[in-house]
């Protein structure tokens, strides 16, 4: 194992960092107390009957974690367990919440709380469809299951265009520190984790390919219950359901690029040839234009509130309008008619990019609005018998066939049970209930040289930069396998660099520093190692450019492993 490193070292650098812990009770900020209490909670001991749920960093009790959470609700030998989940809003979610209130063995807890802290850090089991903050570490104890949110038919990760190594950094680092990695089906497994993601050689978790718990709600749906949830949230349900439900747009976080008056002739365009006696629309959009739409008086009786069950919801929908949102995917399992309307779709073949060629999609296909209003019509009409629907079922049923083979073979309804019995009960692959293929995946180690850079970015210039690219450049990947591991970027011209001026082929992992100061000791460093990268173990490590003297022994504490 190599390690080269030019460091300053010194009595003044031990003399800052003693200062920094003095006065650290009196300085640190509000919101990173919380963190500090963090580090110290991690001293408690691990509770083994609790188990603590987040999705959507908090938005409610939602998508595959609430799928799981309600199936083990219902299973007698859990039921000693308790349940804590992660609100960010308990207010907002109030509706939400409310289903579980009776229930004595279900705790919410506002995110990023002192209790949030404690239960994150105590909890022998930890479900997330989405990541942890940068604090987190997952102790040997506990039991990291991340379910993702979805099957991918844009870019994103690595191969996200614009974006690779912002769009990446959060998952990353939680798909490494996960003890499993849920997978629909063998297409998300290689297009996501493996490739996207990068973890083909690097993750030593376990990937279940058992289908996405949260479609047991569509196949096993109390339709029922959904209208009432529905009706109690002011969405009619005496009529058929359309629904419109666009992807993100935009960058990353809340960056959207959606112009309001836009959406609003796209609605009332689609709203010109149904039938409205027996049809109305509803929208299903991200959070974050949520929260934008529901301020206008037209659009907001049309949207549909994220505290519903995205998948809850599906059961009840008649028709699904959408473009590249993993939704569509979900919305196989109901055997009814997807149109696909995509105004910018010269732009993602060209730039964004898709996974899912646009001549396997399931249903019409069109960027003009009027082609998709007037099919849209066709299909939604009083009839009790219409053939136009039936045609169109006819037409791209054997599209739909393919699809739901190549990419969601596991929506059986017995999702839920079979990642229960593997993770929870340690039942064997061999033994599982349903009619699909299942595997587990042990890790993803690959036969090539795992090569690891240690670079700090407030140190260097640009020169740096372009010799470590040109050495990145010289390295052979078909058997070498390489991965940089940089301090966060405080200046845009490094996060530029990093997105755009390296090989492709190499992942960057972002490093954050904890807003506290503690002791750094062997101990420290091994739990700074886990939190950034896991369990893995490299070949090589290499410490590259000027280094504080903390990166130095962060990087000889790595070379020791």
């Amino acid at each position: 194992m190599k390690y080269t490193a030019n460091a300053p070292q010194g009595f003044k650098y031990k003399l800052k960092r003693t200062v920094k812990k003095i006065v650290q009770p009196f300085r640190i900020s509000e919101k990173d107390k919380g963190k500090l209490l963090y580090n110290k909670f991690l001293s408690m001991p691990v509770n083994d009957k609790f188990i603590f749920y987040e999705a959507f960093a908090g938005l409610g009790i939602l998508d595959n974690p609430r799928a799981i959470f309600k199936y083990l609700l219902n299973q007698e030998d859990f039921k000693s367990y308790t349940h804590i989940w992660s609100v960010e809003n308990p207010e907002l979610a109030a509706d939400n919440i409310s289903e579980f209130s009776s229930l004595d063995n279900v705790i919410i807890v506002k995110r990023e709380s002192e209790d949030y802290y404690k239960y994150l850090a105590t909890s022998k089991y930890l479900i997330n469809n989405s990541t942890f903050g940068y604090y987190f570490e997952k102790r040997n104890s506990q039991v990291y299951i991340n379910t993702w949110h979805g099957v991918p038919t844009k870019y994103m990760g690595y191969e996200h265009t614009a974006e690779r190594v912002e769009n990446s950094r959060g998952p990353a680092r939680n798909f490494l520190l996960a003890d499993y990695l849920v997978s629909a089906n063998q297409f998300m497994t290689e297009v996501m984790y493996k490739r996207a993601y990068k973890l083909d050689g690097l993750f030593q978790g376990k990937i279940l390919e058992l289908g996405h718990p949260r479609s047991d709600a569509i196949v096993n749906a109390n339709t029922l219950d959904v209208h009432r949830k529905l009706n109690t949230a002011g969405i009619h349900t005496d009529k058929k359901i359309i629904l419109y439900a666009p992807t993100w747009k935009g960058t990353l976080y809340n960056n959207l690029d959606y112009n309001v008056e836009d959406f609003k002739k796209t609605v009332a365009k689609l709203s010109e040839n149904i039938d409205t006696e027996h049809y109305r629309i509803y929208l299903r959009v991200h959070y974050f234009l949520y929260k934008i739409l529901a301020t206008d008086p037209e659009l907001r009786p049309m949207l549909i509130p994220f505290t519903i069950d995205t998948n809850e919801l599906l059961s009840v929908v008649d028709v699904l309008i959408s473009d590249y949102s993993s939704i569509f995917f979900d919305f196989l399992a109901t055997k009814k008619p997807i149109l696909f309307y995509v105004p910018d779709l010269e732009e993602y073949q060209s730039g964004r990019g898709l996974y899912v060629p646009v001549s396997r999609l399931p249903g019409y296909v069109s960027s003009n609005i009027n082609d998709i209003s007037i099919t849209l019509g066709n299909i939604c009409t009083s009839e009790l018998v219409n053939p136009i629907r039936e045609k169109y079922l006819e037409r791209y049923s054997k599209l739909h066939e393919d699809m739901s083979q190549w990419c969601i073979y596991n929506d059986d309804g017995n999702s839920c049970k079979r990642l229960v019995d593997v993770v929870f009960r340690r039942e064997p692959v061999s033994e599982l209930e349903g009619d699909g293929v299942y595997s587990v995946i042990n890790g993803l180690e690959a036969h090539k040289e795992k090569i690891l850079i240690c670079v700090n970015t407030n140190y260097n210039d640009m020169t740096f930069y372009e010799n470590l690219r040109k050495k990145l450049e010289s390295y052979e990947y078909r058997t070498t396998d390489v991965t940089i591991l940089t301090t966060s970027f405080t200046d845009t011209k490094y996060k530029v660099y990093f997105n755009n001026n390296i090989p492709k082929e190499v992942r960057v992992l972002v490093w954050y520093a904890l807003p506290y100061v503690t002791k750094y000791n062997q101990k420290f460093f091994k739990r700074e190692i886990k939190r950034s990268l896991g369990n893995v173990r490299f070949d090589e490590v290499l410490m590259e450019g000027t280094l504080t003297e903390y990166w130095a022994e962060f990087g000889n504490a790595i070379k020791k492993l």
